[in-house]
């Protein structure tokens, strides 16, 4: 049990941050109702125009996962191999040709690098022992040999953003529906601005069955909608507006234990 007076909004020992000024956050969002169920009974209409997004917020949705560092070092050992010019005859079985370059060319580089399947529209994927292998390599190019190029390329994904979810907010979705007031139905409302990482059990159970409680780990706080608008799309508009009020802010490291076990703030309470 917490302390008399504490304060059950935030974890014990954490700094509140600063919540973003509301002209700093996106006015609404837009959700398709989870499990296409039937108009909420609080459901009202909305024009078209009420539930369409600016194009720039339309299109966007993060998915954030924890990095995982074996999963990192593995990556790093990795590099794409492509040949040049696209009619070379070697490109029908990169693997020998690879390696004769490298034999010719960097001899006193370490030879026991892997090849694997190609991958990335790659004529070869080529997994060095250490990521200072690949690097060493990397800096040794180009491979030029008999005419026909190697060239070796990290993994790269200009279109993908990393994202970095270092804050923690404590929501309150006001006016909830009650048909939507499953873990399930509450995490997809959520999703296109944070994941959920706890809902407060009393937002079950009557008589609190207005305000939804939720703790969630996002990028930033400014993303954060005024309203949530749950569309049934059901051809009528039918829809339901919830607003959304930050509660707290506060850096992730507060929320999680040392061996990365989440800290519940509802059920501490």
């Amino acid at each position: 049990m917490l302390a008399a007076g504490a304060d059950r909004t935030l974890p014990h020992g954490a700094t509140a941050l600063e919540i973003p000024a509301p002209s700093d956050r996106p006015a609404f969002v837009t959700c398709p109702s989870f499990g296409n169920v039937p108009p909420a009974a609080t459901a009202v209409h909305l024009p078209p125009e009420m539930l369409r997004e600016p194009r720039a917020r339309r299109t966007r949705a993060c998915l954030s996962f924890a990095s995982d560092p074996e999963a990192e070092h593995h990556a790093r050992r990795l590099a794409y191999a492509y040949i040049t010019p696209p009619e070379a005859p070697c490109r029908a079985d990169a693997g020998p040709f690879i390696r004769r370059a490298f034999r010719t060319l960097a001899l006193d580089l370490p030879q026991n690098f892997e090849l694997l399947p190609p991958a990335r529209r790659a004529d070869a994927t080529v997994r060095f022992r250490t990521p200072d292998l690949r690097e060493a390599a990397l800096r040794r190019q180009p491979f030029v040999l008999d005419g026909v190029t190697v060239k070796l390329l990290r993994e790269q994904a200009p279109a993908v953003r990393r994202v970095s979810s270092d804050y923690i907010i404590h929501a309150a979705l006001r006016d909830y529906p009650v048909e939507q007031r499953t873990r399930k139905g509450i995490e997809s409302n959520c999703f296109r601005f944070g994941f959920v990482l706890e809902i407060d059990p009393a937002c079950f159970t009557a008589p609190d069955l207005a305000t939804v409680r939720v703790v969630l780990e996002l990028e930033d706080p400014r993303e954060i909608p005024h309203e949530v608008r749950i569309d049934y799309c059901d051809g009528h508009g039918s829809a339901n507006v919830v607003p959304v009020e930050i509660v707290r802010v506060w850096h992730r490291s507060h929320s999680y234990h040392a061996n990365g076990q989440y800290i519940p703030l509802f059920q501490a309470a």
